[in-house]
């Protein structure tokens, strides 16, 4: 039994194929508008209205599933243009820092050439890496240290933006006070326990600039005969064994008379603006035979300066 049914199917199969042979034949000799030409527009025609309800009928799954794929590859898309933005604002801003770290180095090296310096004069310049952790004490810690040749007392200038137009932002920062091989503390300018001998452009007024626990400067000791007017600027003498004459420390600010007093007060502002401060230059020329600071300490030769307070 079940072997004629599959006879008759194999047998109703052949047929088909047969029959669609021979029409197909037909369909291809006969001309354009015979019999099965016909038969075919007609129920094109037909049909035509119902392919286009399931087209319809489709369109809005359609549509669903390219929405769904623009908004997934839309979102792979949004993802991997986040990160190359994120990868673009990192490079900008190791750019624009390497653009502001060029600037402050050109501005040192142009201070070194400005002829303000002794003829002879050698320079290392040193990074900032630390700062002193109270108002008390005001020094940096920098990355230079005996073996690039830094010692004891050696003057150290710098660059910074200024303030304002009236400052030209390059001046006296300090001296070294502590050394050791590969770091050096610098005393700033602005520490209570600093003093430069210093005179007034112009006027040739001179006195000694010092710091204070507000980290002001001040120029003290200067005789009230001596005419001084704000604005002037305020440079080393050259008195001493340490400072080169000529370095600029700043611009009279205030000047203070009072009839009892036997000195005018000063009030110095300084070029180097001691709080934006990364870069320096120690000023290394070797000092003369048989110099000597028993005054200041030093750090062992084989250690380092650490950042804690003296």
């Amino acid at each position: 039994m079940r072997l004629n049914a599959a006879l008759k199917r194999r047998i109703l199969f052949a047929v088909l194929i047969v029959i669609s042979l021979v029409l197909l034949t037909a369909y291809f000799r006969e001309p354009a508008a015979g019999l099965l030409h016909n038969v075919q527009n007609g129920g094109t025609d037909t049909m035509s209205p119902v392919q286009s309800l399931a087209a319809r009928a489709v369109q809005p799954f359609r549509d669903g599933y390219r929405w769904v794929g623009d908004v997934l590859g839309a979102n792979a898309r949004n993802q991997q243009l986040e990160g190359q933005l994120e990868s673009l604002r990192g490079e900008l801003v190791r750019l624009n820092e390497s653009s502001e770290e060029n600037q402050r180095l050109k501005e040192l090296l142009d201070f070194k050439d400005a002829g303000i310096f002794p003829a002879g004069s050698t320079f290392a310049v040193a990074r900032v890496i630390g700062k002193s952790p109270t108002k008390w004490e005001a020094w940096v810690q920098i990355d230079k240290g005996s073996d690039d040749g830094i010692v004891l007392n050696q003057p150290v200038v710098g660059a910074t933006l200024p303030a304002d137009k009236s400052l030209s932002g390059k001046g006296l920062v300090g001296k070294v006070i502590a050394v050791g091989r590969r770091s050096a503390r610098v005393q700033l300018l602005v520490d209570q326990a600093s003093y430069v001998d210093a005179l007034v452009q112009g006027t040739r007024a001179q006195g000694i600039v010092g710091g204070s626990l507000a980290g002001r400067l001040a120029m003290d000791f200067v005789e009230r005969d001596q005419p001084v007017e704000e604005k002037l600027i305020v440079i080393t003498s050259g008195f001493g064994q340490i400072f080169p004459k000529g370095i600029p420390i700043g611009i009279v600010q205030s000047v203070g008379e009072v009839d009892v007093n036997t000195y005018k007060r000063i009030e110095v502002r300084p070029f180097v603006d001691f709080d934006t401060l990364e870069e320096v230059m120690v000023v290394t020329t070797p000092r003369p035979a048989g110099e000597d600071y028993e005054d200041m300490s030093t750090v062992a030769p084989n250690q380092d300066v650490g950042t804690g307070g003296r």
